[in-house]
């Protein structure tokens, strides 16, 4: 007789029985988990992907006077203080930023060629620090001369952006600077205005270029366009300002100024009125606290600068009661600036640094200092 189990046909195998609730819990789980695993790919794609759109954003309220360095003269550190602001700028910002600064008041979205144009982020970066190293210049030679001093040399004309579809954007970038026009020298932004208002459209002339990539001076030539409101006036198409040489070797004291890695020219107007506030007695501000934006010139006029939204929440989030910001700007940037500080922030327009000088002296500031030290230079 053979041993061992029979054999069992499998057709007469009876599977046990299906446990329904065990399978939907499988299912459960395992759908949650499938849900889980696309929500995680899908935030991570949105932090990964990156939009063509550039969010300024508050940056920060710096004291000035820790930029500020004399050497062989006597300075006053003040009680008061002079705050540059400045704006943090964001580079292809990420799906899920871009959807949060949507809502987000204090931030403001443009589109990135707005920002860049044809430039690399580096190349932008260096622009705006080379622009800063002029502004201070420019800022250290308008204090001085307040001061009773002689000290501006202006030397040519900085190229702040050339205009797309013009004459300028073929031949110069910026950064460059003209020095000459048809060989006669340029030194400031009305001589090139007056030499390009004396000839017509179409007319062909002769540029001397120092080029801020090598340093070499290039002769370049344009055929002037016609300007948009008025066909009849030539056009170059490009926004420049004062480069000058700070001709200091005589004074006898030297001033400087640093600013680490910030850049672009609008903290000129708060560092000419840091050094103001160094080089005399008293306090400028009053022993107040104030936030200053605005390029400054070589005739001491504020010009406009970009960001005045984020720089006032920055100044409103620091609790500086006063910012004082270029008249230039116009009304609406203006209000809108005024809108994102309500009541905290007094936000006063300036023309030019006589301008500003009676705001500081409105609120208490030392300003007959400025005059008798000019006075005591002059005699």
């Amino acid at each position: 007789m053979p041993s061992g189990p029979p054999a069992i046909d499998d057709d007469d195998v009876i599977p046990p029985p299906v446990n329904a609730a065990r399978l939907q819990r499988r299912a459960v789980k395992f759908g949650a988990g499938l849900f889980l695993l696309m929500l995680a790919i899908g935030i991570a794609a949105g932090f990964l992907f990156r939009t063509d759109y550039v969010a300024f954003i508050p940056g920060t309220s710096r004291d000035t006077e820790s930029f500020v360095s004399v050497e062989g003269i006597e300075d006053y550190p003040s009680a008061g203080e002079i705050h540059l602001t400045t704006v943090r700028v964001r580079d292809r910002v990420s799906l899920w930023a871009y959807l949060w600064y949507q809502v987000d008041d204090d931030v403001e979205l443009v589109p990135r060629d707005q920002v860049f144009g044809a430039r690399t982020v580096e190349e932008n970066r260096q622009l705006n620090l080379d622009r800063m190293a002029s502004s201070k210049d420019l800022a250290i030679s308008v204090a001085l001369e307040e001061l009773g001093y002689d000290t501006i040399v202006p030397d040519g004309v900085f190229v702040i952006e050339t205009v797309e579809g013009t004459p300028a954007q073929d031949v110069l970038e910026p950064g460059d600077v003209i020095v000459a026009v048809e060989g006669e020298p340029i030194v400031s932004p009305p001589q090139l205005v007056d030499a390009i208002s004396s000839r017509s459209p179409g007319d062909g002339i002769a540029f001397d270029v120092e080029r801020h990539t090598t340093g070499q001076i290039d002769t370049v030539r344009v055929i002037l366009t016609s300007r948009e409101d008025d066909a009849t006036k030539a056009f170059l198409g490009v926004a420049t300002s004062e480069r000058v040489d700070l001709e200091t070797d005589d004074l006898g004291f030297d001033v400087s100024l640093g600013s680490d890695n910030i850049g672009g020219p609008s903290a000129g107007l708060a560092f000419t009125l840091a050094v103001l506030d160094q080089l005399t007695p008293g306090e400028l501000t009053g022993g107040a606290r104030v936030a200053v934006t605005g390029t400054i010139q070589v005739d001491g006029s504020v010009g406009s600068v970009g960001g005045v939204e984020q720089k006032a929440a920055a100044v409103r989030d620091e609790g500086i009661p006063v910012f004082l910001v270029p008249g230039a700007l116009g009304e609406q940037t203006l209000a809108a600036a005024r809108e994102r500080v309500g009541d905290k922030v007094d936000i006063v327009p300036v023309d030019d640094l006589d301008d500003a000088l009676g705001v500081l002296g409105d609120l208490g500031g030392d300003i007959d200092a400025l005059a008798e030290f000019a006075a005591g230079v002059t005699s």
